[in-house]
């Protein structure tokens, strides 16, 4: 599926209804190659633009996981420090872990948590009638650290029922199984739909 295509199904008012598609769950994939990455971040926000207009009178909120990881990061306190802070000095002495440390913080109900008040907090600032869309992008950027199937298993409770569509952007391919980078198995992100024609 093309960006443009994918902006034609995203303006269409059948898809637009939370509670169309798959029964389980209102999360899509729309998957891109990894070296496209600059021009998806740039298309991205075409996207939101254009469902914004007065024809669409959409709300779309897009979100950068990593940014909104590293935000987390800093709010959570360590003492008299931030857990960000902390993290980088530690480092210097033990990388290992420290990064121990990032896998359990990103995968924690804490940062769980703070994604879905940002959400709750977007919607709960503009009209309710238009709230239609989170994108969700930078998966590339957190590996290793949170992989995509992680992230959905861990969001399902948030998410579910919400009224909203939970668009999550890719940078990999499908073969047996999702391939991050189209090198890495990332698993399977059973609870998305993957987007295609």
């Amino acid at each position: 599926m093309t960006i443009t295509e994918l902006y034609e199904r995203m303006s269409n008012k059948d898809f637009q209804d939370p509670a169309t598609g798959n029964l389980f769950s209102n999360a899509y994939m729309y998957l891109y190659p990894p070296e496209s990455e600059n021009q998806i971040h740039d298309e991205i926000q075409v996207i939101k633009e254009r469902l914004k207009r007065p024809n669409n009178y959409l709300d779309v909120l897009i979100l950068d996981i990593f940014e909104l990881y590293c935000a987390f990061l800093k709010h959570k306190k360590f003492g008299k420090t931030s857990l960000f802070d902390f993290f980088i000095e530690k480092e210097k002495q033990t990388p290992d872990k420290v990064n121990e440390s990032l896998i359990r913080e990103a995968k924690s109900d804490g940062f769980f948590a703070f994604l879905d008040k940002a959400i709750k907090s977007h919607f709960s600032e503009g009209e309710t009638d238009k709230k239609v869309y989170v994108i969700i992008h930078g998966f590339g950027s957190i590996f290793p650290y949170l992989r995509t199937s992680k992230f959905l298993n861990n969001f399902e409770k948030y998410f579910i029922g919400e009224k909203y569509k939970l668009i999550l952007f890719y940078p990999g391919e499908v073969k047996d199984y999702y391939s991050l980078f189209k090198l890495l198995n990332d698993e399977n992100p059973y609870r998305a739909i993957k987007l295609i024609n």
